[in-house]
């Protein structure tokens, strides 16, 4: 069986797990629009495709997985989710299985603000949201919340567009610093899906929450239901992704990400962020893929996309836990592009 992996970008050690896991049984296709990327390089075989909003996207995935006899499709990117999930049953009739969740799954998890809604509505704590500026400073104003505020795009992902603001002054300054920067970024294909405009606004307002941040990879089957949770704690950042962990046992969050993984009901990996502040547990954000913190569960020795090829091939499922106090680190190693340097 072979695997396309859909906006594959920079994630080369995905594309190395998912070889691994094959042992030699398949081979992994990588598509991206742009094709200088490291992923694009390590791939067994790669295809520049169109963006995913542009009308041949799909047509594009479906064509290559047709013709490279691929049996199982991973997205990689959030923007890619939404177009996936809706052409689902196109690559079903091809006997193909993607790896994304229901659409409105894939648009709780990209959309902050409905988020936030399912927690709330799902008794999950989180830190309290405001979608417009007047209703954040009002807010302010009552009391009801006190500085920092966090300032972020509904749609989002990595650090774009994330500011704290200290006062009112820089709460106006960057909620209208970040609504620019998704105006000049790709955010914009999020926010063009949705139709129904329902009030809220396109950057939104979050109490600032303290405490110990940890990562959640909490593995969902095929049909949705919850098989295992690997916990991280975070050590260092960078550009918005975990650039150090550590793979902690906390039966408290490993319990979280279990109920959360059952009342979501998504497909694949849950990349989740948790700020714990005592015995608060209070879930910032989740996005329904693999995350820039996966490899250090990876590390770890849990090893999910082996799973992911077990279930697609109806092998019976073999859940690995990652082996606790595993420290990762993200090292950069530049590679030279294939077929350069070569001279004339």
């Amino acid at each position: 069986m072979n695997v396309l992996l859909s906006c594959v970008g920079r994630r080369g050690y995905l594309v190395d797990y998912f070889r691994e896991a094959l042992a030699g049984q398949g081979r992994v296709i990588a598509a991206n629009s742009d094709p200088m990327t490291d992923g694009m390089w390590r791939a067994d075989r790669a295809y520049e495709v169109p963006p995913v909003n542009d009308a041949g996207y799909i047509d594009a995935l479906l064509e290559i997985a047709e013709k490279e006899d691929v049996g199982l499709v991973v997205s990689l990117f959030d923007i890619d989710l939404p177009f996936l999930s809706a052409a689902r049953e196109r690559f079903a009739e091809r006997g193909i299985r993607v790896v994304v969740s229901n659409e409105a799954v894939v648009d709780i998890a990209n959309d902050k603000w409905r988020t936030r809604v399912f927690l709330q509505e799902h008794g999950f704590d989180g830190p309290r949201t405001w979608s417009t500026l007047s209703s954040a400073l009002e807010a302010i104003d009552t009391g009801e919340v006190r500085w920092p505020l966090f300032v972020k795009p509904r749609w989002g992902m990595g650090s774009i567009g994330v500011q704290i603001a200290r006062d009112a002054d820089e709460l106006r300054f960057f909620h209208e610093h970040t609504r620019r920067a998704i105006a000049r970024s790709y955010l914009t294909m999020m926010e063009a899906r949705v139709v129904d405009r329902d009030g809220h606004g396109e950057v939104l307002i979050q109490e600032g929450v303290s405490g110990q941040e940890y990562g959640l990879d909490v593995f969902n089957d095929l049909e949705g239901h919850h098989v295992v949770t690997t916990v991280k704690r975070k050590v260092r950042m960078r550009s918005g992704e975990t650039d150090v962990a550590e793979v902690v046992d906390m039966p408290a969050l490993m319990r979280l990400g279990a109920r959360l993984g059952r009342q979501l009901g998504h497909v694949g990996n849950l990349d989740v962020d948790v700020m714990v502040s005592g015995d608060r547990l209070a879930i910032i954000e989740f996005n329904a893929r693999f995350g820039g913190g996966y490899p250090f569960s990876h590390l770890a020795g849990a090893n999910y996309p082996e799973m992911l090829i077990q279930l697609a091939r109806g092998l019976p499922l073999m859940p690995a836990l990652a082996r606790v106090g595993t420290f990762g680190l993200k090292a950069l190693v530049p590679m030279q592009a294939p077929d350069s340097g070569r001279g004339a």
